[in-house]
């Protein structure tokens, strides 16, 4: 019984991992806060 509720443990600890995301692999950032340079460069269309 306890090799049952140890890989129910692990199960649930990996799911939740998986669903919450791991703070230490952070991989998407929130974007920054206040003004930003302009970094395109706008193409000029003549028709």
């Amino acid at each position: 019984m306890s090799i049952v509720m140890t890989r129910l443990r692990n199960w649930f600890g990996e799911a939740l991992e998986y669903t919450m995301g791991k703070p230490s692999d952070v991989k998407h950032q929130p974007p920054a806060i206040g003004i930003q340079p302009y970094r395109d460069k706008p193409e000029k269309v003549h028709y």
